[in-house]
């Protein structure tokens, strides 16, 4: 796959961020290699599917997305749609919609519902994301368009959640029609992720435009994807719009390949990425990206979705693939997941009109082991605070392993030497799947080692080991 970072500006700034989450309350997560070091045997690193909940009430609108308060709630946006009148082009179509705000404590009752914005009607479609500047104290709401040029980028900002203005400079860019939106802490950026549309040579031809305006017909659409940031969602990075969507005149102006994020040489060959959910969480971005192939059972038709796949990243815009391969949804119900999720309740939690899907906290990603292996965390300054574990022992796949299955913690200290009072021995996990596991050296907790530079080292088999989290 094909990567690309904006500048070496942003590099800097994210190891500046990185410094900065420090403030935040302490907790380790595993999504990649570079999680663990001085590794010993075989781990890999794995992912927790979507899955259903249970059905709910519907809210009665289409949920946009959530944002946690202090008082424990989340405060949530959604959105009610009308058609007003039909054209013959799609551009000619004029929908209402509405933008209501409510909040919400379990994530499927809402309360205190209230309509905050009605645009003028015109040619919107249902496609909307939203994300928080806490530099700026700024809500970004994105909302699709559609006019002559294709799905335009239409920015609308407020800083109370209930007063809102359409910046003057839309359309921001044009560009497919799929898109999430959040703030990456890393780089202190929006960073919005949009379907985009690449000319290429498919083995089995569907429903997407040719491109005679490049000179050869057998050159079809496919499904790409876009990283763009801004500092304030105004100022967009890279700025390049996809001239027509559709490419009914024949006028494609094909978005150049170093913007792209593209499928690679270990993907199948026809694979295709529709589009990608993005969000922030903790120290690092997640999305699940939905993927397609075309297919001949459906000749010059769309062809059936693939599956999900959970993609990481440590500033939104450079993007990791540790589970490749790995459906990331669970629910047959629907294709995607289009929205941020809340936390509540031990759970992330996503909702798709009466239906609330998630997993417990902290499991999206994890490294495991199906035999004995070891593995250290990065140092830290050890807070004043008890460490829990967020582990499955055994995992979920390796059930009929529970009379083998553990996981040994000790404590290092800055020269990689046991703490004394702190070895694998006295702290042995068995028979056990929490996201809050205590971690006690024969009853003895960490919290008298505040201050000290430690690193936790694991010994682990046939057990996942999601995170590492501290109460004060």
């Amino acid at each position: 796959m094909i990567f690309r970072t904006l500048t070496s500006l942003l590099l800097a700034a994210h190891w500046i961020a990185s410094q900065a989450t420090c403030a935040e309350p302490l907790r380790l997560l595993f999504s990649t290699p570079r999680d663990v070091t001085n590794t010993w045997g075989k781990l890999h690193f794995g992912v927790t599917p979507v899955r259903l909940i249970r059905e709910c009430e519907s809210p009665g609108f289409t949920f946009i997305g959530g944002f946690p308060r202090a008082d424990g709630a989340w405060e949530v946006f959604g959105q009610q749609m009308t058609e007003v009148s039909r054209g013959n082009e799609p551009y000619d179509r004029v929908t209402a919609w509405k933008l209501i705000r409510a909040t919400t404590r379990d994530g499927a009752k809402f309360e205190n519902r209230e309509t905050v914005f009605e645009p003028k009607p015109a040619a919107w479609t249902d496609h909307t994301a939203m994300a928080y500047s806490p530099d700026a104290k700024e809500y970004l709401l994105l909302k699709l368009k559609v006019d002559r040029s294709g799905f335009a980028y239409t920015a609308f900002f407020s800083s109370d959640g209930k007063r809102w203005q359409e910046h003057p400079g839309n359309p921001l860019f044009h560009d497919g029609d799929a898109m999430s939106l959040f703030w990456s802490k890393a780089v202190r950026r929006f960073v919005c992720i949009n379907k985009s549309l690449q000319p290429h040579r498919k083995h089995f031809r569907d429903h997407g435009g040719a491109t005679p305006s490049l000179g050869d017909d057998s050159l079809r659409d496919r499904r790409v994807l876009m990283m763009r940031s801004s500092p304030d969602g105004r100022r967009w990075e890279p700025s390049v719009s996809m001239s027509d969507v559709w490419n009914r005149h024949g006028k494609k102006a094909p978005i150049p390949t170093q913007h792209l994020t593209l499928p690679d040489a270990e993907d199948p060959p026809d694979l295709e990425f529709y589009s990608g959910n993005a969000f922030w969480y903790h120290d690092r971005a997640y999305m699940t990206v939905l993927n397609y192939a075309a297919s001949p059972l459906a000749p010059r038709k769309h062809g059936p979705q693939l599956d999900n796949e959970w993609w990481t990243s440590r500033d939104g815009l450079r993007w990791e693939r540790p589970a490749r391969g790995l459906n990331a949804l669970e629910v047959s119900q629907i294709p995607r997941l289009e929205t941020h999720p809340m936390i509540i309740g031990g759970k992330v939690l996503f909702l798709r009109g009466h239906l609330l899907l998630g997993l417990p906290q902290d499991r999206i990603s994890f490294v495991g082991a199906r035999a004995n292996a070891e593995f250290s965390t990065a140092s830290f300054q050890m807070p004043e605070a008890d460490i829990s574990l967020n582990a499955a022992v055994p995992s979920p796949d390796r059930a009929f392993a529970s009379n083998q299955a553990y996981v040994m913690a000790a404590v290092l200290d800055d020269k990689d030497d046991v703490v004394p009072g702190f070895e694998r021995e006295k702290c042995v996990i068995q028979n056990a799947d929490k996201i809050d596991l205590p971690l006690r050296w024969n009853g003895k907790s960490a919290r008298e080692l505040a201050g000290r530079n430690i690193r936790l080292r694991f010994s682990l088999r046939s057990a996942n080991i999601c995170a590492i989290n501290f109460s004060r």
